[in-house]
C-alpha cells in the first residue's frame, strides 16, 4: 500500500512523459506522411484541395505538439483532444490517399497510376501509426490525469 502512495504522489512532480512522446511520435508520423503525398508530382494535387490538405497538415502538427506539451502537466481534457487528432488522422485517409491510388495521369500516351501500391501503403501506415500514436497517448493522458485528481482528491479529506 505504501508503495503505492508514494507512486501516487510522485506523480504530482513528475511530468507524464509516455502520452507526451506519443504526441510527438505521431506528429512524426504526420510529417512522414507530408513528405511523402507532397513528393508526387502531378497534376493530380495541383487544386483547391491540396492547399486544405497543407492547412490540415499544420494545424494537426500545431495541435499535436500543443497536446504534447500539455499532457505533460496532466491535463486531461488534451487527452479528449488526442483522441479527436488520431481520428482525423483515420479520416484523412480517405482524402489524399485513396483518391490519389485510384486516379490515373496521362504520360506521354500512356496512362499511369498517380500513386503506387508502395506510396499508398506508406501513406495508409504513416496516418494508422500517427492515429494509433494520438489515440494510445489520449486514452493513457486522460487515465493518469484521472488517477492524480483522484489521489489528490482523498489528500484533501
Amino acid at each position: 500500500m505504501d508503495k503505492e502512495r508514494i507512486r501516487l504522489d510522485r506523480m504530482r512532480y513528475v511530468k507524464d512523459s509516455t502520452p507526451s512522446n506519443l504526441a510527438i511520435l505521431a506528429v512524426v508520423f504526420d510529417i512522414l506522411y507530408f513528405v511523402l503525398i507532397y513528393k508526387i508530382n502531378d497534376e493530380f494535387f495541383y487544386n483547391f484541395s491540396i492547399g486544405v490538405s497543407v492547412v490540415a497538415n499544420l494545424l494537426v502538427m500545431l495541435f499535436g505538439f500543443w497536446c504534447s506539451i500539455e499532457v505533460k502537466n496532466y491535463h486531461g481534457k488534451f487527452g479528449y483532444l488526442m483522441i479527436f487528432l488520431g481520428l482525423v488522422q483515420i479520416a484523412r485517409i480517405f482524402v489524399f490517399p485513396m483518391r490519389a491510388h485510384a486516379a490515373v495521369s496521362a504520360v506521354g500516351e500512356r496512362a499511369v497510376q498517380v500513386m503506387s501500391n508502395t506510396q499508398f501503403i506508406l501513406s495508409i501506415a504513416y496516418l494508422v501509426a500517427s492515429a494509433a500514436c494520438f489515440i494510445g497517448g489520449g486514452l493513457i493522458s486522460m487515465k493518469n490525469s484521472k488517477t492524480l485528481q483522484d489521489h489528490l482528491a482523498s489528500l484533501e479529506k
